[in-house]
């Protein structure tokens, strides 16, 4: 996930942890908070960037503990897998990463057992969050091959990629993408230009996540019949 999602999503959660009573979403901000510091702590380009590296080597200096709480469960092999997929630049960056999707699935449990109607729930928040890992998967599959970053390969988000890649009709439109993005580097304040795309993306990808979730939970009330009910 790029620095400007994962600061947007972490200021997104922090609110509603604030102001909407999501207790559970404040451990999401955090790990959200971690991952955005270990990204920007890799960029040369951050108007923050002594903030950032001094944070992202405080980061780094914890990695020799979690080589050994890793290393106690004999896990080493998971841990290395974790930084390869995630291309985190700190081991803790990496599995704050990790972390999100499962702390947004418990916040997501936490709402379900505090519903009044917790069947209903279930199946609205269900539709909900796949239908958002779904669409997240493949903006992260769009976004990698225009970029030419590294991609997830495994999980959903690799079923994702795997399936998207088949259509010849996206992949050659991803190809011209590619190419017109790698040519925009070759001009006049060219990476500065390709980072703009790079920030413009991140924004699109937190709004694709939000809508996402919003037709996911529109397409469970259904489910569940409580917009009738509430009609």
């Amino acid at each position: 996930m790029g620095v400007v999602s994962s600061t947007l999503f972490a200021a997104r959660n922090a609110d509603k942890c604030a102001h909407q009573g999501e207790s559970t979403r404040g451990a999401v901000a955090l790990c959200q908070s971690v991952s955005s510091v270990d990204g920007a702590s890799n960029s040369a380009a951050s108007i923050f960037s002594g903030l950032t590296k001094n944070t992202g080597n405080a980061l780094r200096k914890l990695d020799g503990a979690i080589d050994n709480i890793f290393a106690k469960f004999n896990k080493t092999d998971c841990l290395d897998d974790i930084m390869s997929t995630t291309g985190a630049n700190s081991k803790i960056g990496a599995l704050a990463q990790k972390a999100v999707n499962p702390l947004l699935c418990v916040a997501a449990g936490v709402r379900v057992l505090n519903d009044e109607d917790q069947y209903a729930a279930l199946i609205e928040e269900t539709a909900a969050m796949s239908t958002m890992f779904g669409a997240e998967s493949l903006m992260k599959y769009l976004r990698s091959s225009i970029t030419g970053s590294t991609q997830a390969t495994k999980g959903l988000a690799g079923a994702v990629a795997k399936t998207a890649s088949k259509s010849g009709t996206l992949t050659k439109a991803l190809s011209s993408a590619q190419k017109w993005f790698n040519n925009l580097g070759t001009t006049t304040n060219g990476s500065a230009k390709q980072t703009l795309v790079k920030v413009g993306l991140d924004v699109l990808f937190v709004g694709g996540s939000i809508l996402a979730y919003n037709l996911g939970k529109d397409l469970g009330e259904k489910l569940s019949h409580r917009d009738t009910k509430e009609a």
